[in-house]
């Protein structure tokens, strides 16, 4: 969990590599099992690819005790690439099923999910936005489920269900209603 300066001061590393390096640098068993594996394959892209291991693993991800039985397994190569995916399959979805006005995709302030063009446009960081032309089109954004930063004045009501309404929650269906027609035609 320590990074090292020039002068050999070490420093924990917070933001552990963006989140992959929980298990610490150096650790040896880790450097022993990628050395291990990459003797046997060091890479193989998963485009149609039929690397027998990958194909076990999503079988037996797929028959795992938790899983429906029409479950598909895509694997990815990180949290960003995963949600560019999503976003495509999406896309590519209702494409084929004749409805290719039907693209928005509603995410929220502050959320992250990633620095890829989708990704960076469905993150809700207006850092992540500025000089790429993000977010894309048709990725909307509503408010921040934070109460303590984001909450209005005034005591929450409750709604039917008995659960506290937040300010974001309100602010989320009135988006929704502005953005979208009543009844969100297919084509």
């Amino acid at each position: 969990m320590f990074v090292y300066d020039t002068q050999g001061k070490a420093y924990i590393e917070g933001m552990a590599g963006l989140w992959c390096t929980a298990l610490g640098y150096g650790n040896e068993e880790l450097v022993e099992a990628a050395a291990t594996q990459m003797r046997k394959l060091s890479f193989s892209h998963l485009f149609t690819a039929q690397e027998p291991r990958s194909c076990n693993r999503a079988r037996r991800t797929a028959q795992g005790d938790r899983t429906g039985p029409d479950l598909e397994v895509f694997f990815c190569s990180s949290g960003s690439e995963a949600n560019d995916s999503q976003v495509k399959l999406v896309w590519y979805m209702n494409n084929a099923l004749g409805r290719p006005r039907k693209k928005k995709i509603i995410s929220r302030h502050k959320a992250y999910h990633g620095v890829t063009v989708a990704s960076a446009s469905l993150t809700g960081l207006p850092n992540n936005h500025l000089d790429f032309d993000l977010p894309i089109a048709g990725i909307l954004h509503t408010a921040c489920p934070h109460h303590y930063r984001f909450a209005q004045r005034g005591r929450p009501k409750r709604n039917s269900r008995g659960d506290w309404r937040t300010s974001s929650t309100i602010s989320f269906a009135k988006r929704t209603r502005i953005r979208l027609p009543p009844s969100s035609p297919s084509r």
